[in-house]
């Protein structure tokens, strides 16, 4: 008998989604971060190159959900909705006991 764990055999489709997904959820949780401390500056031209790198891919999910997040004591919170979202995805999906981790580890 071997105390080594056996990784069972599972779908095709869900190491490539997890090769895909994780990056891209990391990614967009950074860039939300950046619109955090980029909202602390409120002089900043965001169309100027370094902040237009962070802006263009978020600035379509913040249009989005500006309309059902009220601001917060007049401050915009949408960044941080959505990096709350990700990360809580990036968990679930992909963390040490994430669905698609178990999934690629014990086949279920």
């Amino acid at each position: 008998a071997s105390s080594s764990m056996i990784l069972s055999e599972t779908e095709a489709w869900v190491e490539p989604l997890s090769l895909v997904l994780g990056p891209f959820l990391n990614l967009f949780s950074f860039a939300m971060l950046c619109r955090i401390v980029l909202s602390w500056y409120p002089s900043a031209n965001v169309n100027d190159f370094p902040f237009s790198i962070v802006v263009w891919p978020t600035e379509p999910l913040l249009r989005l959900a500006r309309g059902s997040v009220p601001p917060a004591f007049g401050v915009d919170i949408t960044p941080v909705v959505w990096l709350g979202l990700f990360t809580f995805v990036n968990e679930i999906l992909l963390g040490q006991q994430g669905l698609l981790t178990m999934k690629m580890k014990y086949g279920i």
